[in-house]
């Protein structure tokens, strides 16, 4: 009989450990994906003809990235088809810069280009260079990449290569002011070439990851812009994808 009871205590136990275990499971929230992001780091308005200091600082999970794999800066003044892309110096500390003099005004967008973690993200930010016409600041020349686009917001591409004839996942993670952008309305629109453009609908599959079925039925490099809009944001990045 004590063996019994032995046997009996022992089930308890291990009934008891067993259901601990699986409520400390259920508890446990599942952990955010850490985002790559950059805040870009210059002045709204910039003197004339003066050596001027561009920089970001590259950060993930909140940690800052010294060994980013690539960090440029494509720089163009509006409506200007001349793109200038520097390669950024790295100082330390999640801080990586270029310097550059700028001989002409106007108005300027400055797009860090960063690939770090297997990640890519790409900020825009247009500075003003020295005096320009009260009717060319009221009304803006938004050649480039098109439209006001939000220093804070951050649209990362999740892969950049793909198989032929193979269903695939467009997935873009979107963040703004650091933080899963929720709720918005997202679009991929996809090319080849100057093939026909298709628009795919994404799904906000959790916070701030949106996502769009696709087949790709030719091999290839192609274009992907990310439409993005959300209360008073409505912007859009391309990135280019490869085929195989």
């Amino acid at each position: 009989m004590k063996k019994v009871y032995a046997f009996l205590a022992l089930l308890m136990s291990s009934l008891l450990l067993f259901a601990a275990c699986d409520q400390e499971k259920q508890e446990k929230k599942p952990e955010k994906p850490a985002m790559l992001e950059v805040k870009i780091e210059a002045d709204d308005h910039i003197e004339l003809n003066k050596e001027t200091t561009i920089a970001c600082v590259v950060t993930y999970g909140g940690e800052k990235v010294d060994d980013a794999d690539e960090v440029k800066f494509e720089i163009w003044k509006h409506g200007s088809e001349q793109h200038d892309m520097l390669k950024a110096k790295n100082e330390g500390s999640g801080k990586y810069s270029v310097t550059k003099t700028f001989t002409e005004p106007g108005t300027y967008s400055v797009v860090a280009h960063v690939t770090a973690r297997n990640m890519h993200n790409m900020p825009k930010k247009d500075i003003i260079v020295g005096q320009e016409s009260k009717q060319h600041q009221e009304h803006g020349d938004n050649a480039g990449h098109g439209g006001h686009h939000h220093a804070d917001l951050s649209i990362m591409l999740q892969h950049k290569e793909y198989a032929v004839n193979k269903p695939v996942s467009l997935t873009a993670r979107i963040a703004h002011a650091g933080k899963p952008l929720t709720n918005a309305a997202v679009r991929f629109e996809v090319w080849k070439d100057s093939g026909k453009h298709e628009f795919i609908d994404a799904s906000e599959t959790q916070a701030g990851q949106y996502e769009a079925a696709a087949t790709f039925q030719e091999k290839g490099t192609y274009s992907v812009k990310i439409h993005v809009e959300a209360k008073e944001l409505h912007e859009h990045q391309i990135e280019q994808i490869t085929v195989k």
